[in-house]
């Protein structure tokens, strides 16, 4: 019988002692994996946090708040404006990634019902329109309070587009690709009733359906129909011009600049306030790193952790594999004198020894791997499921941002990781095999067996 044959009769014959170092095995594998995937993802989390949507900062101008007569709140319509002059200066102090300018409007078209608010009248049949660079960094589509369902956002680069809701789309019969005309207006009261403040129309605007949209929360305050959340159109910043409610390269709203690096946004914003052509008496900036601050030291924390819970489990797994295989040779004492007396070659043994170890280290190998995808699926959002940037990029800005990296995606390891991983541990466990067996390979078989006796 050669040392196979020796090998494989042994692992089906004892199988308690089979099946004890088949479960160290996959468990240590196991959480190898699953301990070197946390790192890996740890440590891209921080690198995509820095290298994408690091930071922004907006700029906008006061608005004056009063009270009225009824004790109501009015703000004061805003005459203070940012010019594109003001913005190229400000992109020139660099390491900006992406600015969104902000207009804002009322239109009305003849082919639109729009979803009726308070005290809806045929005059107030209005909708709010936000004109904007890029609409997937609107307020609400990086909140994710409205998620874009069909279509395209809009981008720089788009002329005459906009974006529709769901609702006002279903109850218009519109659908992407469709073109229809806009006209200026401009929400007012009078005699307590909503009013269009621009009887006499002058100014159009061929526009056409790129994106529909879909609010995630519901509305439930009384609102005029143009403040109604379906009603709200974004629209490209020709459109307004068009619609002769703002001026090109004039933006009375916020504009939004997007950095590539939150560790440099204090010192960005500290050189975009040295800037002597804004008034910063009429204006005010305020930061948002998303969390950088936060997210990174709970992931320098958490890489420090797992880095000394590798270290450890890699000690004290080789020190216990070590123990295991030795107590496991020590009880073939008198099995290897036998074969010893019988002519079998001491390297014939160890070889058999080592094919039986290596047999089950392999099967629990392959079977850690395909647990270790489920392990590593819970690690990722209990670990990440809060800490992943969205991506801010090309195709993320026209798709929108709310399809963000998977957490699968960070925390998989590739092949060549995998490999490498495995291979360390079949080096390991050869090495104990060979540790533990040499100690009873270099007695003579006389000797074994008197150990035995």
């Amino acid at each position: 019988m050669n040392f196979t044959q020796r090998a494989m009769l042994y692992i089906s014959r004892k199988k308690g002692k089979t099946v004890s170092l088949f479960l160290v095995v996959f468990v240590v594998a196991v959480f190898l994996i699953s301990c070197f995937g946390v790192l890996n993802a740890s440590e891209r989390l921080s690198k995509d946090i820095r290298t994408s949507l690091g930071a922004a900062f907006y700029i906008r101008a006061n608005t004056e708040v009063s009270m009225n007569e009824n004790g109501e709140t009015q703000v004061k319509e805003n005459t203070v404006h940012i010019s594109q002059e003001e913005i190229d200066e400000i992109m020139q102090i660099g390491e900006i990634k992406y600015y969104n300018p902000i207009n804002y409007g009322f239109a009305k078209s003849d082919t639109i019902q729009f979803i009726q608010g308070d005290k809806h009248t045929i005059e107030s049949n209005m909708g709010k329109v936000t004109a904007l660079h890029f609409s997937a960094l609107a307020p609400n589509f990086t909140d994710e309070t409205a998620v874009l369902v069909e279509g395209k956002h809009i981008t720089e680069t788009d002329n005459g587009k906009i974006l529709i809701s769901e609702q006002l789309a279903n109850a218009n019969n519109l659908s992407v690709g469709d073109k229809l005309t806009l006209t200026h207006a401009k929400l007012g009261e009078s005699d307590g009733a909503y009013i269009d403040e621009i009887p006499v129309k002058i100014a159009y605007a061929q526009v056409e359906v790129l994106g529909i949209y879909k609010l995630n929360i519901e509305d439930t305050s009384v609102k005029p129909t143009a403040g109604v959340a379906d009603n709200e159109i974004y629209a490209s910043l020709d459109i307004l011009n068009e619609l002769h409610e703002s001026e090109v390269g004039i933006y009375t709203g916020e504009v939004d600049f997007y950095i590539t690096d939150p560790a440099k946004l204090e010192s960005i914003t500290r050189n975009v306030q040295l800037l002597q052509s804004i008034d910063w008496k009429t204006h005010f900036i305020r930061t948002n790193d998303f969390q950088y601050s936060k997210i990174a030291d709970q992931l320098s924390s958490l890489g420090d952790l797992v880095k000394i819970l590798l270290v450890l489990v890699s000690v004290v797994s080789t020190a216990f594999l070590t123990l295991l295989l030795t107590m496991r040779m020590r009880g073939r004492m008198q099995e290897a004198g036998i074969l010893l007396a019988t002519g079998v070659s001491k390297g014939q043994i160890m070889a058999g020894f080592l094919l039986e170890v290596l047999a089950v280290t392999i099967i629990a190998l392959i079977l850690s791997y395909v647990v270790s995808f489920g392990v590593t699926d819970f690690l990722g959002h209990s670990l990440f499921g809060e800490l992943q940037p969205n991506l801010l990029n090309d195709d993320a800005l026209t798709a929108g941002m709310n399809g963000g990296i998977k957490i699968e995606n960070y925390l998989k390891l590739s092949a060549v990781e995998t490999l490498l991983i495995y291979l360390c541990q079949l080096v390991v466990i050869a090495a104990s095999t060979f540790v533990s067996s040499i100690m009873i390979m270099r007695l003579k078989p006389k000797e074994i067996l008197s150990k035995m006796s």
